[in-house]
């Protein structure tokens, strides 16, 4: 579930920008700051503290006009580990966060991403276009 970003859903992130939180705060808002800016982060729903660091560095980049293409996808296993309401509100209050909710271990999303293969969504025009301005040269239409 998509619960905010949804302006973003269309970008992509490389496995290797992937990014298991498992640290402090204190490193992870460091890492945040000193890594790749496209980089994929993944934290348990337990992790009150690394989501609510995340929106506020997104809260401050946005703030200064800077560009934030980092994103969080929150995980959990659905009813065993739930986000507690005011984390979510405060999610949901961010307009453009691209944060994602999954009913998932972070073993089993991490383990999805890396077998996933991506394909041309329609509505990414982007992508479409430089795909048909790579291919419309070799293809001959006389001979279809």
């Amino acid at each position: 579930e998509l619960i905010t970003g949804k302006s973003l859903r269309f970008r992509h992130y490389n496995v290797s920008d992937i990014n298991l939180v498992t640290t402090s705060l204190t490193r992870f808002l460091e890492n945040l700051r000193d890594k790749p800016t496209r980089t994929l982060y993944i934290a348990h729903i337990t992790r009150d503290d690394l989501i609510l660091g995340f929106m506020s560095e997104y809260q401050r980049r946005m703030a200064k006009g800077e560009s934030f293409e980092s994103a969080l996808l929150v995980c959990g296993r659905k009813e065993k580990y739930e986000m507690i309401p005011e984390v979510r509100d405060m999610i949901l209050g961010l307009d453009g966060a691209p944060v994602m909710i999954v009913e998932y271990s972070t073993h089993e999303a991490m383990s999805m991403i890396h077998k996933y293969t991506p394909k041309f969504n329609i509505d990414d025009k982007h992508r479409v276009t430089s795909a048909v301005e790579h291919y419309e040269p070799y293809i001959n239409f006389d001979e279809l």
